[in-house]
Formats: structure tokens, C-alpha cells, sequence
């Protein structure tokens, strides 16, 4: 009787605890930070950050996530770099740091993050985040690389290929810029900022044309933006 009584207190707790996460996660969803982080707090018990069948791994990464959105970066990372430590084969938390970080310009701190994260696993988004730096330094060669390894590793990763092409303009290369535009844009016909981008390298070939086709494409997806508005007049007026 006592083990019955024990089984059913075990199991009471275990499914107690998932419900306690399922409300945090849909608080957060809720855009609910604080609330979805007081129900974290409470649930997660530090001891068992390294004990079997835990939830620490899951409370943790929300409870990061809930930090970042929070402005409490310190503590996000903090909970970050504990998710790496209780589970050394995942790199979901050295990808969401690193964006953490780079969101808020500190580029040396993510780079150092993501280079931890590449001797986990050499990921695609890793590689285009790297990329993303370079693209803030202003080193386009690496960038460019970075950018390429990314999409072979993953060919579908549209957001590489077009940043690809922003690194290849940058380098002054249009054709090859507007042939990785072209892939992003084969994966994903409906982002203003890839129609705006094929635009522009196409109005930089002097292709005014098939510029004003894109063009015209991106302002329909994003009528306000300014920036397509401005190039939208340069190819007319061309």
C-alpha cells in the first residue's frame, strides 16, 4: 500500500510539474513575462539541474527566453550557459546567447559563444550568425564565407542566402549577388526585403526592367517601408 501511495505521489508531482511548465510557456506566449517567470522560479529546483527525467533543462530555457524579453540579460545568459551544462549535446541555447548578444551589439562575446557552439555541432545557423557579425565588421570576404558554409550545410536556409547576397554586393559583385537573391527568393517569394533586395542588384546590373518587377512585388508586401519607396523611385526615374 505504502509503494502504491508512493508510485501515485510520484506521479502526481511529475504531472504537476508539466502542467506547471505548459502555463509558463503559454504565459509567455501570452507575451506575459513576468508571470510566465514567477511560475519558472517556483518550479525549478537548482538541485536538480543534473538529476534524470528533470524539467530543469525546459524551465531554464524559458525561463532565459522570459530574462531576454524582460531586458535582463545577465540573467538570461546565466540560464543560457546552465541549459548548455545540464545538456552538452544541444546547441539551442548557444544559438539563441549568441543572438541574445548580438541583438545587443556585443559581436566579440557572441562570436566567442558560437565558436563554443560549432565544437558541439557544426549548424547552419551557427555559421550565419558568425556571417552576421562579419557583416557588422565589415569584413564581406569572411561574411561571405560564412554565408556559403552556412547554406551548405543547409540549402533550404533562405535568410543566408540572402544575406549572401547583401556580402556579395557589398564586394561590388551584383551578378552573383542577384543569383543568391535568386535562390532566397525561390524559397521564399513572399519577403519584401528579398523582392527589394533581387531590385536592387538587378537595378545595379542595369536591368531596370526586371528591377521594377521585384520592385513593385515589395512595395505590395510592404507598402510603408521607406526604404523600398526610395528604390522604387531611383529604378522608375533611372
Amino acid at each position: 500500500m505504502k509503494k502504491l501511495i508512493l508510485i501515485f505521489l510520484v506521479l502526481f508531482i511529475s504531472s504537476s510539474a508539466f502542467a506547471a511548465y505548459d502555463k509558463a510557456l503559454s504565459l509567455y506566449q501570452e507575451n506575459k513575462f513576468q508571470e510566465s517567470l514567477a511560475i519558472c522560479a517556483e518550479d525549478l529546483v537548482m538541485a536538480d539541474d543534473f538529476k534524470p527525467g528533470t524539467q530543469n533543462y525546459k524551465i531554464r530555457y524559458l525561463a532565459a527566453h522570459n530574462h531576454w524579453k524582460l531586458g535582463n540579460i545577465e540573467s538570461a545568459s546565466i540560464h543560457f550557459r546552465k541549459c548548455m551544462a545540464i545538456d552538452k549535446t544541444k546547441i539551442d541555447p548557444y544559438i539563441d546567447l549568441s543572438m541574445l548578444l548580438i541583438e545587443k551589439r556585443k559581436f566579440s562575446a557572441a562570436g566567442s559563444v558560437i565558436e563554443d557552439g560549432l565544437k558541439v555541432k557544426e549548424d547552419a545557423m551557427l555559421f550565419w550568425l558568425l556571417g552576421k557579425i562579419a557583416i557588422e565588421r565589415r569584413d564581406y570576404q569572411r561574411a561571405r564565407t560564412l554565408f556559403e558554409r552556412a547554406n551548405g550545410i543547409d540549402p533550404e536556409f533562405y535568410v543566408s542566402y540572402n544575406d549572401l547576397g547583401i556580402a556579395l554586393m557589398k564586394l561590388g559583385k551584383y551578378g552573383d549577388a542577384n543569383a543568391a537573391f535568386s535562390v532566397a527568393y525561390a524559397i521564399n517569394p513572399d519577403s519584401a526585403e528579398i523582392n527589394n533586395n533581387m531590385a536592387y542588384s538587378l537595378y545595379k546590373m542595369e536591368k531596370k526592367n526586371e528591377a521594377l518587377h521585384y520592385i513593385k512585388k515589395a512595395m505590395e508586401l510592404a507598402s510603408g517601408n521607406e526604404s523600398i519607396k526610395t528604390l522604387a523611385q531611383k529604378i522608375e526615374n533611372k
